[in-house]
């Protein structure tokens, strides 16, 4: 676990990072409100000024003494540098910086992306499959819907309070998966097949990007009482969400405003956290059910023994 101070310190830098190329673009900034939107910042530090105000990385550098917080503060930061597959110049000067001011032995690849972004893009690469048919009663596929929206929330649940030491990463990049394959599905049902590009737009418009959204959420969780507030309660809110906003978009036909879906979202992710009280039994419960094979899962994904993607499919079907 982190300080406060230095998971503070440690933000700050990945909004630098975020900032490097001049501003800090709309997907970017919704990925970083998704992330921390729920986290208590200290007395006097908003999510707004948090964002918007001009970073010193000198200064939080020096914030950063722990070797652990060194550590996930460097690989978050390569991580967003890289999540797009490349790292600009402005990127780059804050990485290398980053490296001599930390001590690190071994520097990061130069040429090669990061470990998210390969996971990542894998990922976006290999939507979860489906074959969903059109249903163009109403009521018949609103029903199909709402299931489907539970179960995604209530496995996004169980991914997000699941303990994975070393990989912690790969259940939210599951998480991710599993919300790609709810929108996705939520528009065969309407008779909309979507490629993975369209459903990365639509998500990226809602959430942000995913590949930032992931770093911010490791880093913050190891910092003591922001943690607990992105673990269950928020993976199920945010694929609960997901899921709603995704209905709206395809029941209006594709008219809805990116403005409109964003406020949209950020009302039924606060229903999202009542309905997962409502729900804490049965997400309980599949936890139970599920405990020995994700242990088994996690297991194979840190010997090498299955890819991301085999992961994603796999704890899928557990949904």
């Amino acid at each position: 676990m982190i300080s406060v101070t230095e998971g503070l310190a440690g933000l700050r830098i990945l909004v630098a990072i975020a900032k490097a190329d001049g501003k800090l673009m709309d997907e970017e900034r919704n990925a970083l409100e998704e992330a921390l939107g729920e986290v208590q910042l200290p007395e006097g530090i908003t999510l707004d000024t948090l964002l918007d105000e001009p970073v010193d990385v000198e200064a939080q550098i020096e914030r950063i003494v722990s070797p652990e917080a060194r550590r996930e503060t460097y690989q978050a930061a390569v991580n967003i540098s890289m999540v797009d597959g490349d790292c600009d110049p402005s990127e780059k000067q804050i990485l290398d910086r980053l490296e001599v001011a930390f001590g690190l032995e071994q520097p990061r690849p130069q040429t090669q992306p990061s470990f998210l972004s390969d996971l990542v893009t894998e990922t976006k690469d290999t939507i979860l499959p489906s074959h969903i048919k059109r249903i163009d009663d109403p009521k018949k596929r609103a029903a199909e819907v709402s299931e489907d929206i539970l179960k995604y929330a209530i496995m996004s649940a169980v991914l997000g309070a699941f303990p994975v030491p070393g990989i912690a990463i790969a259940t939210d990049i599951a998480v991710v998966a599993m919300q790609a394959k709810l929108v996705r599905d939520i528009g065969q049902y309407y008779g909309n097949t979507m490629d993975k590009k369209a459903v990365g737009s639509l998500l990226g418009g809602v959430v942000g990007g995913a590949g930032m959204r992931i770093a911010v959420n490791n880093l913050a969780k190891l910092v003591p009482g922001w943690g607990s507030v992105v673990g269950a309660t928020t993976s199920f809110a945010t694929t609960w969400g997901i899921g709603k906003v995704a209905d709206r978009y395809f029941e209006s036909g594709g008219t809805v405003t990116a403005a409109e879906l964003r406020a949209e979202f950020k009302s039924a992710k606060k229903d999202g956290k009542t309905i997962y009280n409502e729900n804490k039994e049965s997400v309980a419960a599949k936890a139970d059910r599920t405990k020995a094979t994700l242990e088994a899962l996690n297991a194979d994904l840190a010997a090498q023994k299955i890819t991301q993607a085999e992961y994603d499919e796999r704890v899928e079907k557990l949904a």
